[in-house]
C-alpha cells in the first residue's frame, strides 16, 4: 500500500538522504515554503545541519523542476515531489486560532491537499520534529509522526553493556577455579540473545560474587582487573569495568562507549587510562586528543575572543578538572593514591612538574591536545588516544564524522550522559551519542559500558539533587 509523506523542514535537514528513508512504494512530498525556509535558516550554518541542508538543496536542484512537481523516480524506487499547490486551502478555524506562521500554513494546507487527491486507502502522513505541529495536524484529521527512522529505543530499554546474574555458589567456584564459564549455564534462554561479546557480566551468588565479561561464548575474568592506571583505585564496578576497556589494546578495542550519570568518573579514568598509556607506557605517538560539542547551558557567552584554544579553553575547564583531581593523592571523588612523578626513569625538572593547580603541564608538553569537533572532518586520525566528551550534544552525523576520522592505532573514547541534552533538537532518543551506542551493539570491536546512578562518587548532596530535583 502506497503512503504519502509530507516532510518538514527539520526532518529534511535532520539527516542525509532523508527522502530516500520511505521505502521504494512510498511518494515523499516537500512543500516548496519548507525549500525555502531550508535555504533561509540551515544552508548557511557551519555546521553538520548546515553541511546537510545544502546536500538537500543541491540534490533537488539535480532534477529538473518541472519533473521534479510531477514526481520523479529516487535511486531506492520511491517517488520525491516538490510541491507549490494547496495554497487556497482553507484551514478549520479551530487551528488558525492558534500560533500558526506561514510556513505551518503551508505544510497542513499540503497534508489537506495531497488527502483530497489520493485514494481513501492511501494513508497521507505528516513526519515532523515539531510537537505542536503535529498536534495541529491531529486536530485537522492528518496523521503525523516523528522521523522514525532516527528514533532508537527509549533510554531504559537502550544498551547498556552489562548484565547481572544470580548463580549458584558453585558456578562461580568453577569461574574462579577454570578461568572461565560457559555463559549458558547462567545466562536463562529468555535472555540469550541479548548477551553480546564483550558484554560485562556480574554474578552474585549466595555468599560469593564475581565479575568477567563475554568472549566467545564463555563468561572470562577481567584482564585488567587489578590494574591501577595513573594510581587511580576504582571505587566500584562499574569503574573497574570502564578501566577494562580502555585498558585494552587498540586493535581489539578500537572503540569505547561510556553512558552515565554525571560523577562516575567517564572522563575522570578515560584522563587516567590515556595519561597511563601516553606518559608511562610510551604508546599513541600522537598523544592524547580531547575534543567535544561547544555547547553551552543556560544563556550563551557570547563571542570568544583569542586562537582556536583559547575559544576552546572554557569547554574544557571540566577537563582541566579531572586532570586537577588526578594529580591529588586524596581526591574527594575517586581516591588516587601517590603520584608518581616521573616520565618513565627520567625525573621532571622543577619548572616542569606537572603542578597540582590544573595540570598545565600536560598541554604545554603535547601529551595532551585540545580540538574543536568541526576540525576532525576530512581528517585520518592515527596513533591516538581520542576522548569525546559530552557527546550526547552531538547528531548521529557529526558522531559518524568523528568514528570514520579513526586511522591505525587510534583507541577512541565516547563519552556522556544522555540524560543530560543542551541542544533543543536533540532528545534521549536521537543523540549522537545513543546512536553509536545502539548501532554498535555487539560490534567485537566496541566496548561498552552503562554506569548507574548509585556508582555516582558524587557528594551526597549532588546525588539528592540529581533523585529529587
Amino acid at each position: 500500500m502506497r503512503k504519502h509523506f509530507i516532510l518538514s523542514t527539520r526532518t529534511l535537514v535532520s539527516k542525509r538522504n532523508v527522502t530516500q528513508s520511505f521505502g521504494s512504494d512510498n511518494t515523499i512530498i516537500v512543500p516548496m515554503a519548507v525549500v525555502d525556509e531550508i535555504q533561509k535558516t540551515y544552508a548557511m550554518q557551519n555546521s553538520e545541519r548546515g553541511k546537510i541542508a545544502r546536500e538537500t538543496l543541491e540534490y533537488l536542484w539535480s532534477f529538473d523542476f518541472k519533473e521534479l512537481m510531477k514526481g520523479v523516480v529516487q535511486e531506492n524506487k520511491s517517488i520525491l515531489r516538490v510541491t507549490t499547490n494547496y495554497y487556497n486551502i482553507e484551514l478549520d478555524e479551530t487551528v488558525k486560532k492558534t500560533q500558526l506562521d506561514s510556513l505551518d500554513t503551508r505544510i497542513l494546507q499540503t497534508c489537506k491537499g495531497v488527502m483530497s487527491e489520493v485514494p481513501k486507502d492511501e494513508p497521507v502522513i505528516l513526519v515532523s520534529k515539531n510537537v505542536a505541529l503535529r498536534m495541529k495536524a491531529k486536530i485537522l484529521g492528518i496523521e503525523a509522526q516523528s522521523f522514525r527512522d532516527e528514533l532508537l529505543p527509549e533510554i531504559s530499554e537502550q544498551y547498556t553493556g552489562r548484565m547481572t546474574l544470580d548463580v549458584p555458589d558453585s558456578y562461580i567456584d568453577e569461574f574462579y577455579a577454570q578461568k572461565k564459564l560457559d555463559k549458558n549455564k547462567v545466562v536463562p534462554e529468555e535472555k540469550r540473545q541479548d548477551v553480546y561479546e564483550n558484554m560485562f557480566i556480574q554474578m552474585e551468588g549466595t555468599h560469593k560474587s564475581a565479575i568477567g565479561r563475554i568472549e566467545k561464548g564463555f563468561i572470562v575474568p577481567l584482564t585488567f582487573g587489578n590494574v591501577h592506571p595513573y594510581s587511580v583505585i576504582p571505587k566500584n564496578v562499574g569503574q573497574r569495568f570502564m578501566i577494562e576497556a580502555l585498558s585494552m589494546d587498540e586493535e581489539c578495542a578500537p572503540l569505547v562507549i561510556f553512558k552515565g550519570p554525571a560523577g562516575t568518573a567517564k572522563t575522570f579514568l578515560s584522563l587516567a587510562v590515556g595519561l597511563q598509556k601516553v606518559v608511562e607506557e610510551k604508546k599513541f605517538p600522537n598523544n592524547i586528543l580531547i575534543s567535544r560539542s561547544p555547547t553551552e547551558t543556560g544563556e550563551r557567552l557570547g563571542f570568544l575572543p583569542g586562537d582556536e584554544q583559547e575559544k576552546l579553553d572554557p569547554y574544557l575547564r571540566g577537563i582541566r578538572d579531572n586532570i586537577q583531581n588526578l594529580l591529588k593523592p586524596n581526591d574527594a571523588e575517586v581516591t588516587a593514591e601517590v603520584y608518581k612523578n616521573k616520565k618513565g626513569s627520567k625525573q621532571f625538572a622543577d619548572y616542569e612538574k606537572p603542578t597540582s593547580e590544573d595540570g598545565s603541564y600536560f598541554f604545554a608538553s603535547g601529551n595532551i591536545k585540545v580540538e574543536a569537533i568541526s576540525y576532525i572532518r576530512g581528517r585520518s586520525i592515527c596513533d591516538t588516544f581520542i576522548i569525546i566528551d559530552e557527546a550526547q550534544n552531538l547528531t548521529a552525523s557529526e558522531i559518524k564524522t568523528i568514528i570514520t576520522r579513526v586511522g591505525t592505532g587510534t583507541k577512541l573514547v565516547i563519552i556522556g550522559d544522555p540524560e543530560q541534552i543542551d541542544r533543543p533538537e536533540l532528545s534521549e532518543r536521537d543523540n549522537g551519542l545513543s546512536y553509536a551506542s545502539e548501532r554498535f551493539k555487539g560490534e567485537p570491536r566496541c566496548w561498552q559500558i552503562t554506569l548507574t546512578e548509585d556508582e555516582s562518587v558524587r557528594s551526597e548532596l549532588a546525588k539528592i539533587a540529581s533523585r529529587i530535583l
